[in-house]
């Protein structure tokens, strides 16, 4: 739902208080009993809009209908299971933890309830993070660039459909790295907008393994997906050739002339900007963030470090 207005306006105030610091950015807390976290949206100004909910309650909640529509969504599931009703879909959607879902159109009046079998756990959580695109954003973008297919859509119906992507548990970290971020200051926001265009950026650039939204793409584009990857570990272009099914010398002749990059520098590239993020956002060690983005040897880390940004790890610590 890429109206923040739409969204104060359904929900009922004896459930939720409604915090509004400007007009792109709408917080709400629980205000019910046995219930804690937040919810909120944070509108990019681009036709994006990110979604978060982290809210636990020691009892299932259950609100009144309120009328849903998006023009295409993405919803990551960090920690849910709850059964989505819709008066415009056909059937229910059973939704659980560590899934994705890929939504679109007009839902109608819509609400959910917690599955029996999780009614007994001491605290029900609902952990989620979504992100809306505008329809006028995506028709633009597939101009210029080769858009996922199992992103678009001309079904005129409202559609809730599970997709299985090749870097899922990558993009639920993130998604779930987003539920731990703080919104109050300046700063904040900047790096909550900066985590959200990442994870736009991971949803845009994969491929859905279930066989029935497959995005055909390059044997390139291919390798760089896999390369985004697994950047953190021991890629060889032998091995990424026969993973992508073309010749070691077509790979690197092609790469270059698509990224214009070699492979061995994007891949030192993404390295060193996980490395500035784990060092200046999660306040990692040396020897930690070393080790996350593919070093054994703390020595060897520190020396390319300094050489791709002329300043040592341990001087930003």
């Amino acid at each position: 739902m890429a109206d923040l207005n739409t969204f104060y306006d359904h929900y009922q105030d004896k459930y939720w208080a409604f915090d509004r610091s400007d007009s792109d950015y709408l917080i709400k807390r629980p205000i019910y009993n046995g219930g804690f976290g937040y919810g909120d949206l944070l509108s990019l100004h681009n036709g994006i809009v990110l979604g978060r909910n982290c809210i636990t309650n020691s009892q299932p909640l259950v609100e009144p209908a309120a009328p849903f529509s998006c023009d295409v969504g993405m919803h990551l599931i960090v920690d849910a299971n709850y059964t989505l009703h819709a008066s415009n879909l056909r059937a229910d959607t059973i939704i659980h933890s560590q899934q994705i879902w890929r939504r679109s159109g007009d839902f109608g009046n819509i609400s959910s309830t917690v599955d029996t079998e999780y009614l007994q756990k001491p605290s029900i959580n609902s952990h989620v993070v979504s992100i809306d695109f505008n329809q006028d954003l995506l028709s633009r973008w597939a101009e210029s660039f080769a858009l996922p297919t199992w992103l678009l859509s001309s079904n005129q119906d409202p559609e809730m459909i599970q997709v299985k992507l090749s870097n899922q548990p990558r993009l639920l970290a993130r998604a779930a790295y987003i539920l731990s971020l703080p919104c109050r200051t300046l700063s904040d926001r900047l790096t909550l907008e900066s985590q959200a265009l990442l994870l736009c950026q991971d949803i845009l650039g994969i491929q859905d393994t279930s066989g029935q939204l497959m995005n055909q793409r390059s044997q390139i584009d291919q390798a760089v997906d896999i390369i985004r990857q697994e950047y953190s570990n021991k890629l060889t272009i032998s091995l990424l050739a026969q993973r992508v099914g073309i010749n070691e010398c077509y790979l690197k002749q092609q790469f270059k002339q698509q990224t214009g990059k070699t492979i061995g520098s994007f891949i030192r590239e993404l390295r060193m900007q996980e490395a500035m993020r784990l060092l200046l956002d999660e306040y990692k060690s040396v020897q930690e963030t070393a080790w996350y983005v593919g070093y054994h040897d703390p020595s060897n880390f520190s020396k390319a470090f300094a050489k791709f940004y002329g300043v040592t790890p341990t001087q930003l610590i």
